[in-house]
């Protein structure tokens, strides 16, 4: 069974020993619970480019333009119409014959929502934690000259950089996000963009920045280095160059969903916990 009890920001802060007092003093700044509003509006609201969205009163559903992926974004359960909700979705998956995402929240309600989509079929995933910077108290880190180049991701050639490097980094396809990439390259978008460092003639750090003109979030998403460039501070120089990005296309805040080997690298950079989220995959 899942843990999903809510901790305080400050109490976790104060565990993490000479990093905390970064993140501590911007938790005092920060208000977190006007934040989850946001997020909870926006997880039911603004689709990304080349999303469609489908909202009910319970549920917010998500899925690409040509179909290949979905996820619920949202939900708004009470213990007498969870199961009935859950059983709904999981029927009208199993119809198209797809593997859908349902994006699970500390918060969200029931509080036993994980372990009643486990048993309706879903597969819980490995938590991960949320954490947000506010960029309109943005610490000076963001600012300061680094000694790595960050480039953004502008052609094909670059887009093939990304891949190669994504894919040794997570050990796992990354052709969709390439072609998601590449799609808004060629569109002129600025609201999916990739990043990176090169060395020699290989991307050896990465990462993505989603915005959008409605939302107050920039998304940090599949940010990563490979093993033997680690420790340099490459990693840290796409976050910045990603936070200065984010605030130049209107965003006031940062997110992420930060994996164990992220959050004390985030978390010693100011970044402050929201919650805790998990993937719950519904396979066809």
């Amino acid at each position: 069974m899942q843990d999903r009890r809510e901790q305080d920001p400050l109490e976790a802060a104060r565990g993490w020993g000479a990093a905390s007092r970064n993140a501590l003093s911007f938790a005092f700044m920060i208000d977190l619970e006007s934040i989850r509003r946001q997020l909870d509006l926006e997880r039911r609201t603004p689709a990304q480019e080349g999303q469609v969205l489908e909202a009910s009163p319970h549920i917010s559903r998500i899925r690409s333009a040509d179909g290949s992926h979905h996820m619920i974004s949202f939900s708004a359960l009470s213990n007498d119409t969870a199961d009935a909700v859950v059983a709904e979705q999981v029927a009208h998956y199993r119809a198209l014959g797809t593997e859908v995402e349902w994006k699970v929240y500390g918060y969200d309600s029931p509080a036993d929502l994980l372990e009643r989509l486990e048993r309706h079929g879903f597969e819980i995933g490995p938590r991960e934690t949320v954490l947000v910077l506010d960029l309109h108290n943005r610490p000076n880190w963001i600012d300061e000259p680094s000694a790595h180049q960050v480039r953004v991701v502008k052609n094909a050639h670059q887009v093939d950089l990304y891949r190669r490097a994504a894919e040794e980094i997570f050990e796992k396809s990354y052709e969709f996000t390439a072609d998601e990439l590449l799609s808004g390259i060629r569109k002129g978008s600025t609201q999916h963009r990739g990043y990176m460092v090169i060395d020699g003639n290989i991307a050896v750090s990465i990462g993505r920045l989603y915005t959008h003109p409605e939302s107050a979030f920039g998304g940090l998403y599949g940010g990563g280095t490979l093993e033997q460039h680690r420790g340099r501070g490459r990693y840290r120089a796409t976050v910045a160059a990603r936070a200065r990005d984010a605030a130049r296309f209107g965003a006031r805040y940062l997110i992420v969903d930060a994996l164990p080997t992220s959050r004390p690298i985030l978390e010693r950079l100011g970044f402050v916990r929201l919650t805790d989220t998990w993937p719950c995959i519904l396979k066809p």
